[in-house]
């Protein structure tokens, strides 16, 4: 029995496309017509192949994809992370709000009072 690893489970098979080419069967007297055999033999090789290299396939695509998963499970793990630095920060913004409304009010106050300067005549840059 031959065991073949499989991305989910093992298989086991009791042929393999060598195995198949190379059966010999005895010969009787009313038997199979040999070339018959053969010729349908070889179909089953062919199938056999063809199988073969599909599962081969669909284990490379499947570490593909296990790869994929696991990289972008690290980057959501990250985002995630930064997600709460960020919810701490816009915390420690909101907790400061009236600190941030005084501050935009001053800002407000400035230019008011620069645009006051510029009508004077005065740049505002240029005081010290």
């Amino acid at each position: 029995m031959l065991e073949r690893s499989c991305f989910y489970m093992k298989i086991q098979t009791k042929l393999s496309p060598s195995k198949i080419v190379d059966k010999e069967f005895s010969a009787k007297k009313h038997g199979y017509d040999a070339l018959e055999v053969d010729k349908f033999l070889d179909e089953v090789v062919d199938d056999y192949i063809s199988l073969e290299q599909y599962i081969t396939k669909l284990e490379k695509d499947y570490e593909e994809v296990m790869r994929t998963t696991k990289l972008y499970k690290t980057r959501m793990d990250q985002a995630e992370i930064q997600n709460e630095v960020m919810r701490e920060k816009l915390g420690d913004i909101s907790n400061n709000k009236d600190a941030s409304l005084s501050n935009i009010d001053l800002l407000k106050r400035i230019s008011s009072l620069e645009q006051a300067l510029f009508k004077l005549g005065v740049d505002p840059s240029t005081i010290k």
